[in-house]
């Protein structure tokens, strides 16, 4: 039978946030806040990407710098349980981060490209720059719009450059830091509504025959499977033991 993943907590996120930061890990590898922007993006996109894929892309496509098969098994279970936490939002719902993932209360500081949600939204682009190609097939004229204003939004703090370039582009006389308070606002609404046109547009390429499979519920990964931390293990004798 199928193992189920446990809930995302703030021990997962500390977990994540200490294990992703060590200076031993790969050149490249995602923070914990651009992880959880990552996966945001890729559990809604138009196809469902499978951890095989995605887990290598969080070290940068190297070896993670696990000490122990103990550890690979924490960290792959946390993973897991982030992106979990994603796909349990079937109505596109979503409006928040998760643990450790807020706003700074001052706009501009959100800014800082070590603030958590500059990070996230770095995460966010990424994710959706690799789904892109997708996208744009998927949407067509009528929606591309509408999605852009949304990618906008998520994507608003993952730099200053960025943020001043849409406050140029907007040119309705408010400052940058008036713009970034609008953004703050948006962005709860901006993540449901991502969430919602993702999830329609990779149900109907489901309906139309297209592969790739649904969002009906978490991934669930059988006993006997091959365990997506890569260790090569089955899955009930690596990270399923937890």
């Amino acid at each position: 039978m199928p193992t189920p993943m446990p809930r995302f907590t703030a021990v997962h996120a500390e977990l994540l946030q200490r294990f992703l930061s060590a200076p031993r890990r790969p050149h490249g590898t995602l923070t914990y806040p651009e992880l959880a922007g990552f996966l945001f993006s890729l559990a809604n996109g138009p196809e469902l990407i499978p951890p095989s894929e995605w887990m290598p892309m969080v070290f940068n496509n190297e070896s993670g710098g696990y000490d122990t098969i103990e550890e690979v098994q924490a960290i792959t279970q946390a993973m897991m349980a982030l992106y979990n936490e994603v796909v349990r939002d079937p109505l596109g719902k979503q409006r928040s981060f998760p643990p450790a993932c807020a706003f700074r209360v001052d706009p501009l500081d959100n800014l800082d490209s070590a603030a958590p949600v500059s990070q996230w939204a770095r995460g966010f682009v990424r994710g959706h720059a690799y789904l892109e190609e997708l996208w744009e097939e998927a949407i067509g004229d009528e929606l591309d719009e509408v999605v852009g204003s949304l990618v906008m939004v998520l994507s608003f703090f993952a730099s200053r450059e960025l943020a001043e370039a849409c406050h140029r582009e907007e040119r309705n006389g408010r400052t940058l830091a008036q713009w970034a308070g609008t953004i703050v606002e948006l962005f709860p609404d901006a993540m449901s509504e991502y969430v919602r046109i993702g999830r329609a547009l990779y149900q109907a390429r489901r309906d139309s025959g297209v592969p790739g499979g649904a969002h009906p519920a978490p991934p669930k990964i059988g006993r006997n499977d091959s365990c997506p931390c890569g260790s090569g293990q089955k899955f009930k004798r690596c990270c399923g033991k937890n």
